[in-house]
């Protein structure tokens, strides 16, 4: 709306090439207003970072326009920064080249590659045992406290973004002989969908049978455990704080009740993605086998398992 006010006779086409252009050039945390912000007559809180320390916090304001006038921006967090930024940035170097003739509009629309660009995804499920509707309830309160454990994991040592993914990805399953602990463990990973294939979803009739429904949550984590200058680097990243807080947080729910309400939250490689999370006709990251030395009877000694993962167990 403000490059259409800057720019009112412009066509479509110029409008995107100037939002991309102009909003990576923008001096954040210099606000984007469509018209000046307003006092008015009621007891109401208007945004206003000389007044107010809090509103001296966000990272990327953006203001309503009517009165009483908010920052519609207000969740945006470091990681979240750093990918529009990104973005931005991406988007405008695509307009670039679609002015150059070197690419297409198709090129600026092409769908995200969130589920190939991150090694390591937190993977956070919320399951009930109950209805439908009771679920909703409880997977809404937990898709909303997210953004907190993305808070909590860009303080942890180690992270160097937490991005979480803007959709949830929802299921239903019949409870025949199966515990509800077993699905929830196998879901969320390419090698817990053999066990989740054999299980009966419900149906219309079904209603009355005991159902567990299921929704799950990724973040994307980039990790660097590299040694600093004058530091040593660390050998593991432990998240453990983070998800036990947000753990207590989910729990503090005034309707949370421990034998219908779950979560979990579990850590999963790229290469342990499920099927479900791309698209007919995507194709899946691939793990590139690498060759490697034989290894002598006291290499193999010394070896510890654990290695292979360099984050933490969560103790889920």
């Amino acid at each position: 709306a403000r490059i259409c006010q800057l720019y009112p006779n412009a066509v479509s086409a110029v409008v995107v090439e100037k939002f991309f252009n102009i909003y990576t050039k923008w001096n954040w945390p210099q606000p984007v207003l469509l018209k000046p912000i307003e006092d008015g007559p009621l007891q109401v809180r208007v945004w206003n970072p000389r007044l107010y320390p809090h509103d001296r916090q966000h990272r990327m304001p953006v203001i309503t326009p009517a009165y009483p006038s908010m920052c519609a921006t207000h969740n945006i967090t470091n990681s979240t920064q750093k990918v529009i930024l990104a973005e931005l940035e991406r988007g405008s170097e695509i307009m670039a080249q679609i002015n150059a003739g070197k690419k297409t509009w198709s090129d600026l629309f092409e769908r995200h590659d969130f589920f190939h660009k991150h090694k390591f995804y937190l993977c956070v499920v919320a399951a009930t045992v109950s209805t439908d509707e009771e679920h909703l309830k409880w997977s809404g309160f937990v898709e909303s406290r997210l953004r907190q454990l993305v808070l909590k994991l860009e303080v942890t040592e180690g992270v160097e973004l937490a991005h979480p993914f803007v959709k949830d990805f929802s299921d239903s399953y019949l409870l025949d002989d199966v515990k509800p602990e077993e699905i929830i463990n196998a879901y969320g990973t390419l090698s817990g969908e053999e066990l989740l294939s054999k299980l009966r979803k419900p149906e219309k009739d079904d209603k009355e049978k005991k159902q567990i429904h299921l929704t799950k949550l990724f973040i994307g984590l980039d990790i660097n455990l590299s040694k600093t200058e004058g530091q040593q680097g660390i050998k593991k990243l432990d998240i453990q704080y983070p998800c036990s807080e947000f753990y207590s947080l989910c729990k503090s729910w005034t309707s949370f009740n421990e034998s219908m309400h779950l979560i979990q939250i579990k850590n999963v490689k790229l290469y342990d993605l499920p099927n479900d999370v791309y698209i007919e006709g995507e194709i899946r990251p691939k793990k590139v086998s690498k060759k490697r030395k034989k290894l002598t009877s006291s290499d193999q000694l010394k070896r510890v398992k654990s290695e292979n993962s360099p984050i933490a167990n969560t103790n889920t």
